[in-house]
């Protein structure tokens, strides 16, 4: 790699991770329940000190996830005065993406390929949901980096398994990575980087000899590997689950994995098998557009001939692909932890192009692709006369250009418009300009709004309680969705509920469903509307 080249790649990382992850990333508000969900936690565990099970506003136990993604928030609020705020949920999302990005270069250099290695950063930096998902504060972006991680540092020990001490810390570092994935998510860790790896090998177990010793070193470690993974992620869920009387078991494991997985729960919504195949020619733009022409030559070339990165990258996003459109309930955010993959698999397909228009270029030459079978024919002038590398550099960049500008205009001017009608902040204003009572969630779930109401709150079910609440001496106000509110009447005989707001008179509120602000009549102020004129208990 040119002199020039190589000063450039960092400066070029650093701007575009800082500029798409970074910029202005506390702007907005809290947009997701999952964002609002992982504050309250964090929120609660800096008010009550309980790190091992952690608690939303109403003081139920948080049991859809591991807990490692809220110790990290309540860490960095508590560096930062102590109250969760936007940033403190959203950086660790923010971190992992550029640690995600970072490994790829690392990886490329570590392995000679410099070029795959920052295309492989920049390919992933810059597709559209991976941008999208580093700046919101959910799991989905430190599980990628863990499943990252790992898959590196596996591929990594193999490729040094003539050298036992070193591949036996690439090992370690893989497994323990895993472990920190399932803090994080959960076991959908370990299965991703353990299933790719094992695909892997068994994929270049059948090439040579010095490739079936370096995947049986891995299938030696894993004798000893798995054990520490349990070791390290064991105690906290036996613990969690004797605290919790087995429910941590039942709402995780069993609801949240198992049947998320295989649509036995009836509130979860199906998806076709082919779901997956559009999500990921848009989540991947613009680089999307590049899958078919990189499959092509990868099918032209010979999958022997291609580099081992590009074997891996390719097997990586396969499986990912592949495991989760088998699954019956999908989300867009689930393919997170294959884009990195996809990201190698382009990186260096695109870097053999590089090389093979290189005038310079030779088989051998130090920073070219190792072992390039048909470069000559890359080479050829039906192709040259197509493909030049003044062409492929200048489109590359252009098309660069325009993502990273698309998201920095989207960040200053789109963005705060948007943000402007976000309802839930001010409803949570206006019912605490009101009352410092406890503000009651009937049969709603919206951890946006809870999050910025604040204690005191509490979430019920039955119409029972509702009436216990409605009733009360002083003014109650009452959160429920829009059919709740409808029917109220027949289900409340003595106490009263007046509808204050909803959030579908917000622009934004819209697009959710439907909640209303209630607030009840005191006896007294019914009594003074059964003995005089109508009062209204707005």
């Amino acid at each position: 790699m040119c002199p020039m080249f190589s000063r450039l790649s960092l400066p070029l990382l650093v701007l575009v991770c800082g500029a798409l992850f970074f910029y202005r990333l506390g702007d907005r508000d809290l947009h997701s329940s999952h964002e609002a969900r992982a504050a309250q936690n964090a929120q609660m565990i800096l008010e009550e000190g309980n790190w091992g099970l952690p608690r939303l506003f109403d003081r139920h136990i948080e049991l859809q996830k591991p807990p490692l993604y809220y110790w990290l928030i309540a860490l960095i609020a508590q560096i930062l005065g102590g109250q969760v705020d936007v940033w403190a949920v959203r950086l660790p999302a923010a971190l992992s993406a550029l640690g995600c990005v970072w490994f790829l270069y690392f990886l490329g250099w570590k392995r000679g390929r410099p070029v795959a290695g920052l295309l492989a950063a920049l390919f992933l930096a810059t597709s559209l949901h991976f941008t999208w998902l580093a700046r919101v504060g959910r799991t989905d972006m430190p599980l990628t980096l863990s499943v990252a991680l790992a898959v590196g540092c596996f591929f990594l020990g193999q490729r040094n398994a003539e050298k036992s001490r070193a591949s036996w810390g690439w090992f370690l570092a893989g497994y323990l990575a895993i472990a920190v994935g399932i803090m994080f998510k959960g076991p959908i860790a370990a299965i991703f980087a353990l299933g790719i790896v094992g695909v892997n090998g068994v994929a270049e177990s059948f090439r040579a000899r010095e490739k079936k010793a370096a995947v049986a070193s891995w299938r030696r470690s894993l004798l000893w590997g798995i054990p520490l993974v349990a070791l390290v992620t064991g105690p906290w869920f036996v613990w969690a689950n004797m605290a919790t009387d087995g429910r941590l078991w039942e709402v995780f494991f069993w609801y949240h994995n198992v049947e998320r997985g295989l649509g036995g729960a009836e509130t979860l919504a199906a998806h076709p098998v082919w779901f997956y195949f559009p999500r990921a020619f848009i989540d991947l733009l613009p680089w999307s557009l590049l899958i078919l022409p990189a499959a092509y030559l990868a099918w032209r070339e010979g999958w022997g001939n291609l580099e081992p990165e590009g074997r891996l990258g390719a097997v990586w996003f396969g499986f990912i692909f592949v495991f989760l459109s088998l699954m019956r309930f999908k989300r867009a955010d689930y393919l997170l932890p294959a884009f990195p993959g996809a990201a190698l698999f382009l990186a260096s397909m695109a870097s053999r192009l590089y090389h093979a228009t290189n005038p310079l270029f030779a088989p051998g030459v130090a920073g070219a692709a190792p072992g390039v079978a048909g470069a000559e024919a890359l080479r050829s002038p039906g192709v040259s006369r197509v493909v030049r590398r003044g062409a492929l550099i200048a489109g590359f960049m252009t098309c660069l250009v325009l993502t990273i500008g698309g998201w920095l205009i989207y960040f200053t001017f789109i963005a705060p418009v948007q943000e402007h009608g976000w309802p839930y902040r001010q409803l949570a204003h206006d019912i605490r300009r009101q009352t410092d009572m406890p503000v009651i969630f009937f049969r709603a779930e919206s951890h946006l709004l809870a999050f910025h109401v604040g204690r005191p709150l509490d979430t019920i079910l039955e119409w029972e309680n509702l009436e216990v609440w409605a009733t009360r001496p002083e003014p109650i106000f009452v959160v429920m969705p829009a059919d709740c509110a409808a029917c109220r009447h027949a289900y409340l005989d003595r106490g009263r509920l007046e509808e204050m707001f909803r959030t579908s008179d917000h622009p934004w509120g819209k697009h959710e469903r439907p909640l209303v602000v209630l607030r009840s009549c005191p006896p007294r102020e019914l009594d003074k509307q059964s003995s005089g004129p109508t009062i209204s208990c707005r």
